[in-house]
């Protein structure tokens, strides 16, 4: 994890502490980031199993990210993109199991699914749009959080109480 992924953690945990107090905050604070990292194993997993190579894993100061190979099929691309969302939606049930702060993060992670498909600049709608028109501008191989975007959903938490 680079510097800049030890403090966006630490500005995790001290929006957590500052909505929910000291150890409910703290803990919440933590989750989000294992969210974050989550959303990006969605599009590890699928990006491996469809024979992309993934290079890196990390956090940075603008959100989770991942950097891969680009597959060369718009099927596959529309697939990996549309894995990240889906792993936040799938954490969105048992999130709420978790005593004191569950719902938050329940919310949260149907927040971050939500926002990464909508098709806005670095993230994974605007992905899979601009694969289901074929377009082949801006191939990059960036992931869904590495852009001032990365930035608002790091914070999202501070919102959404």
């Amino acid at each position: 994890m680079s510097s800049e992924g030890w403090l966006l953690l630490a500005l995790c945990i001290l929006f957590g502490i500052a909505l929910m107090g000291w150890r409910p905050g703290a803990v919440e604070g933590v989750l989000v980031i294992v969210c974050l990292l989550l959303h990006e194993v969605g599009h590890m997993v699928t990006a491996v199993a469809l024979g992309v190579p993934v290079r890196e894993f990390g956090v940075c100061g603008r959100g989770a990210y991942n950097r891969r190979a680009h597959s060369g099929r718009r099927r596959t691309e529309i697939l990996i993109s549309f894995s990240g969302p889906m792993m936040n939606l799938c954490l969105v049930y048992p999130s709420h199991f978790l005593p004191i702060i569950g719902n938050q993060l329940a919310l949260y992670n149907l927040i971050l699914c939500i926002v990464n498909l909508l098709p806005i600049p670095a993230s994974d709608g605007q992905r899979i749009l601009r694969n289901l028109l074929g377009s082949t501008a801006d191939r990059s191989t960036r992931s869904s959080l590495e852009a001032p975007l990365g930035e608002a959903r790091a914070t999202l938490p501070a919102a959404m109480e």
